[in-house]
């Protein structure tokens, strides 16, 4: 199996294993991981509501209408409990009036004292005031308060649905399980007929705390009002019906009971698929005209259209009054009679804000219904299969770079695009995604994998460089790791650079500083030009003392090694002269001789084995070859001619002529050699000499060229010229013009014969 493949299999195993558990572990009830990440749904959940609501003007739906028991109200009428139930009666009357779609009130009613009425009505009746005034006045208390408007009303209206407030027993408060509804309520036209098996899916409730049966006897329809809250405290759910489990009744929510005519669904039109989560509702010809996605409790979602006051609110003394608006405003609207006064309690925490009236909840619910527009959450089974697919397809993304880290970028937008997708999905299509999960998943894999590696992987890798890398290149290490190969003696053929670096006079050093000091300044100095060295792709062979020997196209094979061991000549003379000027900066900290450091270079190219040399218990990776020692006598010789950077022609043939200045420096045929070598000074990159140094070197060139044709006397009037414009700084020895100057001189006086043939033999190395 290949290296990618194993790293792709790998991933997506992990991946598996990590999208099992989260998909099928973390829905464990009771588990603290299941808690907590419900927790973090619920949130995101929150978060795209308010994303929907955020922008939709208020007041800006008038369809379902809020009669709204608030402040003007209360200033207008009296306080709220001290209203006459007449009063709602004349609201249903003038509402009614106007032929809405459905009147709900999100109100629980108790029976009204009828004693002051009953007073009043019985004097009247024995005793009819003479009085006109009186009359009048007593004729007006008597309609105003009469308490069985509101039943009559109610009754006559057929749109009229009344609130139903479920409980759960109590016995330490003497609240005990109901066997059937309250004595005198007239229920059969309110239970919705559902098997016993969808009916037991159902949130549940013991008791019914209404207390005003004739009120809901003469009601068209009634319904639950209770909005269960979520373990947070927020309401996201609202119930589409209650089993009442003592006498085995179901009913309808207020909404579902308020909506049911204006679709013309029956008691028999509810159809729970718990399976599929859905409820299926009917019309009298069978056919079914709504499909609401539910929770296994048989619970919608709420639909929040906007933030608190979306729907159009109007005061209840403005509403029952028929001179303030006219009934015609209610025609084919559905009027909801509720408070957003926070003293009534009717206040909730939602996912759109922290406060907002329970009415605008139903009236919420009433307008999704009417539109059709029903939040969707995908199931588990579908949500498990997309987090384990995706936590296998970042398995495998992340399996294709060598090193794990480098994949990191790809958990952050695969999460990215995740949360882009779920929100793009509800936002478009009202389908609710989870979130939470699946990126879990992405940041669980992504560390399983890192871990993986981190742990075993790169665990062999780990051990070459603890073990080796005191000895072998770091870049030979990443080789015999990626190839499976552990160290051994032998070495590889091949065109590659040598390169060798000195310090001119190093023992000068060693005499003026301490120990102590000498190491510091060592070690500056070789951090410094190593760094250059690597950034350029050469490999440190080793330090011997104050020299740095590398080689350039190995371990690693580069095509452009002399071309980089040029680039790196000249970076390291440019860094040893930002240093002279930071030695410099340091004051008394260093002698004037730190000031003045200068580096010899010799490089060449050639045929050069490389490879592990030593012992079979001791070995280093380093180079050997005749071109290897040739690039140390460059370097060496490098001083008899003053210069500080000295190449070959080999070397530059491969670097390329056109991208570096040079001038040719000599023929030598150095110690233990037959063949001369042709070497030349690379002074700076291509086009970053000065004129000055352009015409040192232009009249240089012609002096050599008349040197080697023995024309003594022409070589040495342009030697004699270039010397002027040779760079010249202290602890320079020599210039080539100087020595080129001497040599012209000597050889004027002990000519060479005419077989010469313009090389120079060094006598030393």
């Amino acid at each position: 199996m290949s290296d990618l493949a194993r790293r792709l299999t790998t991933g997506a195993i992990i991946g598996l294993i990590i999208g099992i558990i989260l998909a099928l572990g973390t829905r464990v009830p009771g588990f603290f991981l299941t808690r907590l990440l419900d927790e973090y749904e619920f949130r995101s959940y929150d978060s795209r509501m308010k994303a929907k609501a955020a922008g939709v003007e208020e007041a800006s739906i008038d369809s379902v209408v809020i009669i709204d028991i608030e402040q003007n109200s209360v200033l207008d009428l009296g306080n709220f409990k001290d209203w006459p139930h007449a009063y709602h009666g004349q609201l249903i009357d003038v509402v009614s009036s106007g032929d809405p779609k459905a009147i709900l009130f999100d109100m629980i009613f108790d029976p009204e004292d009828r004693f002051n009425y009953d007073l009043v009505n019985a004097l009247t009746e024995a005793n009819p005031p003479q009085d006109s005034l009186l009359s009048s006045v007593t004729g007006q208390f008597l309609v105003s308060n009469d308490p069985e408007r509101f039943i009559r009303s109610t009754a006559a209206s057929g749109k009229v649905t009344h609130a139903l407030v479920f409980e759960n027993s109590d016995s330490s408060n003497f609240l005990y399980p109901m066997d059937a509804e309250p004595e005198g309520y007239d229920y059969e036209n309110h239970v919705l007929e559902i098997p016993e098996d969808q009916a037991r899916h159902l949130p549940r409730a013991e008791r019914l705390g209404n207390t005003a049966v004739e009120l809901l006897s003469a009601a068209h329809r009634t319904g639950s009002a209770n909005f269960p809250q979520d373990p947070d405290g927020i309401t996201r759910r609202a119930p589409t019906a209650i089993y009442f489990k003592g006498p085995g009744h179901v009913y309808p929510s207020l909404s579902m009971a308020g909506i049911m005519d204006i679709l013309g669904i029956p008691l028999d039109g509810f159809d729970y698929d718990f399976e599929n989560h859905l409820l299926r509702l009917s019309d009298t010809t069978g056919t079914v005209v709504r499909e609401i996605p539910i929770d296994d409790q048989g619970r919608m979602f709420v639909n929040y259209f906007g933030y608190y006051k979306t729907f159009y609110y109007l005061p209840y003394s403005y509403c029952f009054n028929p001179d303030m608006l006219p009934p015609e405003y209610w025609k084919d609207r559905v009027a909801i009679v509720g408070s957003s006064l926070p003293g009534l309690m009717d206040l909730r925490n939602t996912p759109v804000q922290e406060t907002f009236a329970g009415v605008e909840i139903h009236a919420n619910v009433v307008y999704s219904l009417l539109k059709n527009e029903f939040i969707r959450l995908t199931d588990n089974t579908i949500n498990s299969w997309a987090i384990i697919l995706v936590s296998i397809g970042l398995g495998l993304l992340t399996g294709f770079p060598k090193r794990t880290i480098l994949s990191l970028p790809i958990p952050v937008l695969v999460a990215a695009g995740w949360v882009i997708f779920a929100y793009s999905q509800f936002l478009n299509h009202l389908v609710m995604w989870e979130i939470i999960r699946p990126i879990a998943s992405v940041g669980a894999t992504f560390l399983g994998v890192f871990l993986y590696n981190f742990l075993v992987v790169e665990k062999d890798k780990r051990f070459l460089h603890s073990t080796f890398s005191t000895y072998i290149a770091p870049e030979l290490i990443d080789q015999m790791y990626a190839e499976k190969q552990v160290p051994k003696l032998g070495g590889d053929s091949g065109i590659k650079t040598a390169y060798f670096t000195d310090i001119q006079s190093f023992s000068s050093f060693s005499e003026l500083l301490t120990a102590a000091k000498l190491v510091e300044l060592l070690n500056e100095y070789l951090t410094v030009m190593t760094d250059e060295l690597l950034k350029e792709g050469g490999t440190l062979d080793k330090y011997e003392g104050d020299a740095i020997i590398a080689f350039f196209g190995a371990p690693l094979p580069m095509e452009d090694h002399a071309y980089r061991a040029c680039l790196t000549a000249l970076g390291m003379q440019r860094e040893l002269a930002n240093l002279r000027k930071k030695w410099e900066s340091e004051g008394d900290k260093w002698p004037d001789l730190v000031f003045n450091m200068r580096m010899r270079i010799g490089v060449n190219s050639g045929d050069i084995v490389t490879g592990n040399m030593g012992s079979r218990t001791r070995m280093n990776y380093t180079m050997m070859g005749d071109v290897v020692n040739t690039a140390a006598r460059l370097e060496a010789s490098a001083k008899q001619y003053g210069i500080y950077i000295q190449v070959t022609k080999q070397t530059l043939e491969l670097a390329g002529w056109d991208k570096f200045e040079v001038r040719e420096i000599d023929k030598v045929r150095v110690v233990g050699k037959s063949e001369a070598v042709e070497s030349y000074e690379l002074m700076s990159g291509k086009g970053d000499l000065n004129p000055s140094q352009m015409e040192m070197r232009e009249l240089y060139t012609e002096g050599l060229t008349l040197y080697r044709s023995q024309q003594w006397d022409a070589a040495i009037e342009k030697f004699t010229a270039s010397e002027k414009l040779e760079d010249v700084f202290p602890k320079r020895p020599t210039t080539p013009s100087r020595v080129y100057l001497d040599r012209c001189k000597n050889f004027k006086a002990n000519p060479p014969g005419p077989d010469w043939d313009g090389v120079w033999v060094l006598t030393s190395k």
